[in-house]
């Protein structure tokens, strides 16, 4: 018995369809088979890449007839260069089990993916996905400029970044920073137009400033940030000016002076600190208002004391962020202020030989103040008077005085005149009306009594500097009757008066009454009598009542009975 040997050669084919078949050859007797399947590719390959990254996300559904692949290939390929590579990490004897992958570290460029299924040497390979682009991170560099450097408090200061890389314009923004505090920009735009963002600003201070740009980045471009511009901030120059509320003004009047505090272009803010009010070089005495400036102003209210030019002018002291400055002199007018006199007496009216005082006051009239100093000249009318006393130069208090006595009655128009002096202008006073009486004169009395209209004298008692009391004899019913006036000490009628004197009388009897008579200037006795009227043999009488200027009170009574 032979044995039978068979030797089977296989061969295994594969078209793009994916279609296997076998084929095989036979040497020897005998029968044998194979079967045949498809092997089909993976579907919808995607690839993705994040911005500014590196990896490049690939995915795909795998076949769902067919054999199933033994794993799984993926090809990446060049679009501009046409050449292919094996991706994420694998290769003909490297595969992949699952249904995506990350190809990492890809260079810049753009590519497309196939995914190959394969199965003992079987493959199938997917189409093409869409093209993806990658591109990686790319390093830039900030640069910062400052449009004054130096610059003074208060001035716009442009700061500008330039964000540039090697390819491409950078796009984002920029955070500029002061030391590490951000800036606040009043102009500019911190967001990058073709490279470039800018920022305006001021200073409120004067110092040294660390200044920095940062470039936040933005896909694909990295961040960075500038090297540290040392901006330096000098004080501001300023203009100082005054202005008088009341120009000229007069003696004692109060005046305001008011500083203007103002940056110097291209400065600005609102300067801060104190101001000095001169006259000439001498510090004013400010009275009242704030030296200190606020919302960039100062003032000083002063009073002159004296008539003059003053030369005055605003001394800024200047502070850390704004310099010195003083004002142009304001050359100011001081005249003499207007006074007004009043003028007193220490009585109306007096005896003649008898001491009376005037009294002059000077004051100044407003606006004008301070206390007049000088002379003052009392007159009688035109007349000077000769003061026996007193003084006729104004005291601290813008007082004088003059002591007097007068010989001769009448009336007397006293003034009195304010010389003036350097600071205060002269002034007369209103008149002051005085009554000189006869001294001879030291009671009021009876004269020419009648009763029943018979002549009659009559008996007195007392004095008639202190009142006294006078009787005469009357029948039932008499009627006394008699005129009155001022009397001597002998109880003779005498003139008293340049002037019209009242006397008041009351009455009893009869028809009791009351009234007044007047005495004419210069006259004896009364234009009309006094009368009373005894009531049977009842007793009737009349009282007269007189008070002098000098507060005396002269009485006297005549009575019937």
């Amino acid at each position: 018995m032979r044995a039978l040997r068979v030797g089977v050669l296989l061969t295994v084919l594969m078209t793009v369809s994916g279609t296997a078949w076998a084929a095989w050859t036979a040497t020897g007797g005998g029968t044998g088979s194979a079967t045949t399947d498809t092997l089909a590719a993976p579907s919808g390959v995607t690839a993705t890449v994040a911005s500014g990254a590196s990896g490049v996300s690939v995915s795909w559904s795998p076949p769902t007839t067919g054999v199933a692949p033994s794993g799984y290939r993926v090809d990446r390929t060049d679009t501009a260069a046409g050449t292919t590579t094996g991706a994420c990490g694998t290769s003909s004897t490297s595969l992949l089990t699952g249904a995506s992958c990350t190809d990492t570290s890809v260079p810049d460029g753009t590519y497309s993916y196939t995914v190959v299924s394969v199965r003992s040497g079987w493959t199938a390979t997917s189409a093409v996905s869409s093209p993806v682009t990658v591109q990686a991170a790319v390093a830039t560099a900030t640069s910062l400029a400052s449009s004054t450097n130096p610059s003074v408090v208060g001035q716009t200061v442009t700061l500008t970044a330039r964000v540039t890389a090697a390819s491409g314009t950078p796009t984002g923004s920029v955070a500029f920073r002061d030391g590490g505090s951000a800036i606040t920009c009043s102009g500019g735009s911190p967001t990058l137009s073709a490279g470039t963002a800018t920022c305006s600003t001021t200073w409120t201070s004067a110092g040294a400033r660390s200044i920095t740009a940062a470039y936040a980045g933005s896909a694909p471009y990295a961040p960075s940030s500038s090297s540290v511009v040392g901006q330096v901030v000098n004080a501001a120059a300023t203009v100082t000016s005054v202005v008088s509320s009341t120009n000229p003004s007069v003696v004692g009047q109060s005046v305001t002076f008011t500083a203007s505090v103002q940056s110097v272009a291209p400065g600005g803010g609102v300067p801060a600190g104190s101001v000095t009010f001169r006259d000439g070089s001498a510090s004013l005495a400010c009275g009242a208002g704030s030296q200190a400036l606020s919302g960039g102003t100062a003032t000083c209210v002063v009073a002159f004391t004296s008539v003059g030019a003053r030369s005055v002018t605003a001394v800024y002291a200047g502070s850390t962020s704004y310099l010195a400055s003083t004002s142009s002199a304001v050359s100011q007018g001081v005249n003499a202020a207007s006074t007004t006199t009043r003028l007193t007496s220490s009585a109306t009216s007096v005896p003649s030989g008898q001491s009376v005082t005037f009294t002059a006051t000077v004051t100044p009239v407003a606006p004008g103040g301070g206390v007049p100093s000088g002379t003052v000249t009392f007159k009688d009318g035109a007349t000077t008077l000769t003061c026996a006393s007193g003084v006729q130069t104004l005291d601290g208090s813008g007082v004088a005085t003059c002591t007097t006595s007068f010989g001769a009655t009448g009336s007397r128009t006293i003034t009195a005149s304010y010389a003036g002096s350097s600071n205060h202008l002269t002034s007369t006073s209103a008149p002051v009306t005085l009554g000189t009486v006869n001294a001879a004169a030291v009671g009021i009395g009876f004269s020419g009594v009648t009763v029943d209209g018979t002549a009659v004298t009559p008996t007195c008692t007392g004095s008639v500097s202190s009142g006294y009391s006078c009787a005469v004899p009357g029948g039932n019913n008499a009627v006394l009757s008699a005129a009155v006036g001022f009397v001597d000490s002998t109880g003779a009628p005498v003139a008293y008066s340049s002037a019209t004197e009242t006397i008041t009388w009351t009455s009893t009897g009869k028809t009791a009454g009351t009234g007044t008579v007047t005495v004419a200037p210069n006259a004896t006795s009364a234009g009309s009598r006094v009368s009373a009227t005894k009531t049977g043999t009842n007793p009737a009488s009349v009282t007269l009542t007189y008070t002098t200027a000098t507060g005396a009170s002269w009485t006297a009574t005549l009575t019937v009975s």
